[in-house]
């Protein structure tokens, strides 16, 4: 192994140990920004693969606790089959456990959602949980709820 293989591996622990607050609510704000993209998809595997495999989902449009990936893709294949969706997020509250690394986000969003020519907004309101899970960064908690007021 040669010298620049050993600093290598070295800046790479350092990368691990001085892991800061910033850097974990920065990458759990892309993966919700990927989460929002990845919806206006409508691809239900693209969407499942941002959670992590034991994440529970507590959807926006149904009154059931999804805690398996099987009951993840049945939620998001009746919530995604519609003729155009997306979602705007307005984010506003986050915070990270620097001891665990666990993000959590919570805020609104609105999804737009078109069906037989006609588009309907729904506006909610969310908390994410997020992880770095064996080097990636995936859901691994979702509540939303449809609002009670105006967003």
């Amino acid at each position: 192994m040669s010298f620049e293989d050993n600093t290598l591996i070295a800046f790479r622990l350092q990368d691990r140990t001085e892991r800061t607050a910033a850097y974990c609510l920065t990458e759990a704000s892309k993966l919700l920004l990927t989460w929002a993209e990845t919806v206006g998809t409508r691809n239900v595997d693209a969407v499942l693969s941002l959670y992590a495999r034991d994440a529970i989902l507590v959807p926006t449009l149904s009154d059931d606790v999804r805690d398996g990936e099987h009951d993840r893709r049945h939620y998001f294949e009746s919530f995604l089959d519609n003729d155009g969706i997306s979602c705007g997020i307005t984010v506003q509250k986050s915070r990270v456990s620097r001891r665990l690394g666990t993000v959590v986000i919570g805020g609104l969003y609105t999804f737009q959602i078109t069906r037989d020519g006609a588009t309907s907004e729904v506006p909610a309101r969310f908390l994410f949980t997020f992880e770095e899970i064996e080097g990636r960064w995936l859901i691994t908690g979702h509540h939303s709820s449809k609002a009670v007021e105006d967003v």
